[in-house]
């Protein structure tokens, strides 16, 4: 959302990036992705948001911008997997030492393939 009031740092916020709407996924919904060229690199994400065109999550230790990596996004139990690439937008480091992360798909998530990722009351939303 662009917002004409300074940031709480005295700066003034970048213009909205962002073209899909974001929805709250499912609670536990992971990212598993895979460092390429890295042997043994895998770490996960905790999805903070999802859209169509990407999503954001937290990370304990984060690639570098413009990375691309492959990856796989899981429901808590893992009863539904997508496989997804994600080139990596931005990374924040925030107060708890972990990293909060946005990444744009390598292609657009279709609405059905996002259903199994979003909390109940989001799925009519995303359609």
């Amino acid at each position: 959302m662009n917002s004409p009031f300074p940031a709480s740092n005295g700066a003034v916020q970048p213009p909205e990036r962002r073209v899909a709407p974001r929805y709250q996924p499912a609670y536990g919904t992971v990212c598993q992705l895979e460092e390429i060229g890295a042997s043994d690199s895998t770490f996960v994400g905790l999805v903070w948001n999802i859209s169509k065109t990407g999503m954001s999550m937290l990370v304990g230790s984060p690639s570098k911008a413009g990375s691309e990596l492959p990856g796989k996004l899981s429901t808590e139990a893992g009863k539904h997997t997508l496989a997804v690439v994600l080139r990596v937008i931005h990374i924040r480091l925030i107060q708890t030492g972990d990293y909060f992360v946005g990444a744009q798909f390598a292609s657009p998530l279709k609405a059905e393939e996002m259903q199994f990722f979003l909390l109940p009351e989001q799925r009519n939303r995303a359609m």
